[in-house]
């Protein structure tokens, strides 16, 4: 009885993760960053038929110390006005530009295609991305880990705050010369509760590409016993066996962080780096064997944040 139970959980966990993917919102802030998340994107839109949602957001507060304006301060105010409004136009026009030219890469050999659509708002870049994801609903976000610096719009700090503070999966992606094939998927396990859901939820994300997931956990300490008992029971998890052929359960000595997982991800040709975000306590809780957010952001992988159903 316990068995059949356990088998209807697993069938409604599994019918609850798998949808359609209809809108995939990508920020942009026109740096060189930009063309690279927009084309990683495109290759995702392209597999799954998602609508592409590019998104910008610019502050409209200028200000102005004395310019010695003889008409006095309102002339002041009709110049900001007029500088604001022709800052938007060429923002927008740079979004649309960036619109029609994946627009073009999206027509198929029957002529139809993938819609790119865009939205423009006026305020903190962070906030703004915020509001338009519970306006728009995305079922998922693709953004640079890496845009202009500390003044840019996309730095690595926001992605970092967006993924900490939506429950929609992000991609970050870095900064990169050509946008990888996605394969080769590698999901770092803390063995949390909700593995084989966040496990199930990638793979129907990435349902088109036909991923391999291999799920990783680091270990630093002495207790290999335990480590292996419990990445035992997640490959024997029966919500997992769909994906027989194609997941695979590793455990690697974490003696020098970073370098143990370049190797592991340079060995495996890893082509995505998911993992569970969390906001509080994180060098304890996101990966207490020492690989954390900022680890991963430096690894010059795109990373999926992907966090359990509520």
């Amino acid at each position: 009885m316990r068995d059949i139970q356990v088998f209807n959980v697993n069938l409604i966990l599994i019918n609850q993760i798998r949808h359609i993917m209809k809108r995939i919102l990508v920020p942009v802030d026109f740096s060189p960053h930009t063309a690279i998340s927009c084309q990683y994107a495109l290759s995702v839109a392209k597999a799954t038929g998602a609508e592409i949602i590019l998104f910008h957001s610019f502050f409209d507060q200028l200000y102005f110390s004395d310019g010695g304006f003889t008409t006095g301060f309102e002339s002041g105010i009709m110049l900001t006005d007029e500088i604001i409004l022709d800052f938007y136009k060429q923002k927008e026009a740079k979004l649309r530009e960036i619109a029609d030219e994946l627009q073009a890469g999206m027509a198929h050999p029957d002529k139809s295609g993938v819609k790119v659509s865009c939205r423009m708002e006026s305020g903190d870049p962070e906030v703004q991305i915020m509001n338009a994801m519970g306006q728009l609903k995305p079922d998922l976000i693709i953004m640079g880990s890496g845009g202009m610096g500390k003044k840019g719009l996309l730095s690595g700090s926001v992605a970092r705050r967006i993924i900490d503070h939506t429950e929609i999966p992000v991609i970050a992606v870095p900064g990169m010369e050509d946008v990888p094939a996605i394969k080769n998927v590698v999901y770092m396990t803390t063995f949390n509760p909700a593995d084989n859901e966040i496990i199930l939820k990638i793979d129907s994300i990435l349902a088109p590409f036909h991923i391999n997931i291999l799920c990783l956990h680091l270990l630093t300490d002495d207790r290999e016993t335990e480590a292996r008992q419990k990445i035992n029971l997640l490959s024997e998890n029966p919500s997992l066996k769909e994906l027989k052929g194609r997941i695979t359960f590793h455990i690697l000595h974490n003696q020098h962080q970073q370098e143990t997982l370049r190797v592991f991800m340079d060995e495996h040709k890893i082509d995505l780096i998911a993992f569970i975000p969390h906001k509080r306590n994180m060098l304890k809780n996101l990966f207490y064997q020492g690989i954390t957010k900022e680890d991963l952001f430096l690894t010059r992988i795109p990373i999926m944040a992907v966090k359990p159903i509520q």
